[in-house]
């Protein structure tokens, strides 16, 4: 729900409102690099992976600082911590959410699933050690949640967009 708190947030970040408006930008141009029936779909995915960076890149309150990125990289060494908080809140179920949409989209645009479900997931791990090093602390626990988000995302454009078997007129 769309809330005045919520626009207030927005406004009041400069970095995030910049990073909407060049996603914004760049969305149709670079949305076309895709064949000309899921032209729309591309732009949708620039504007969407826009989105999603600009709402975890950046910071009301800029620390860069590299100390927080061992405390990161160590939860990865611990599967127990990986595995045990799994949906455990709103903030790991939004974290399901926020990557579902990228998953989709780029499952129906490209339909090379692991090979998204791997970039989509080092983009994640990515975001979340930017977010160690501005301070805001990165979690190993995140990028599990974001990665399954892709992945549920991933599963419904198959289930969408189903590939069709390959016959000898395919180029067998």
């Amino acid at each position: 729900m769309l809330t005045s708190d919520t626009v207030l947030a927005v406004v009041s970040r400069p970095a995030l409102l910049v990073l909407l408006t060049i996603s914004a930008i760049l969305a149709w141009p670079l949305g076309r690099l895709v064949s000309p029936d899921r032209r729309r779909l591309g732009a949708l995915f620039v504007f969407t992976l826009g989105a999603v960076l600009a709402a975890t890149t950046t910071t009301g309150a800029w620390r860069p600082s590299a100390a927080l990125i061992p405390a990161y990289l160590d939860g990865f060494g611990d599967p127990a911590y990986l595995v045990g908080g799994f949906a455990g809140s709103r903030e790991k179920i939004a974290n399901l959410g926020l990557f579902l949409p990228l998953g989709l989209l780029a499952g129906v645009l490209r339909r090379r699933y692991a090979a998204a479900l791997v970039l989509l997931a080092a983009l994640t791990f990515t975001i979340e050690l930017w977010q160690a090093f501005i301070g805001r602390g990165g979690d190993a626990v995140d990028v599990v949640h974001n990665t399954v988000g892709a992945l549920l995302g991933l599963g419904l454009a198959k289930l969408v967009h189903p590939r069709r078997s390959r016959t000898v007129h395919d180029g067998l």
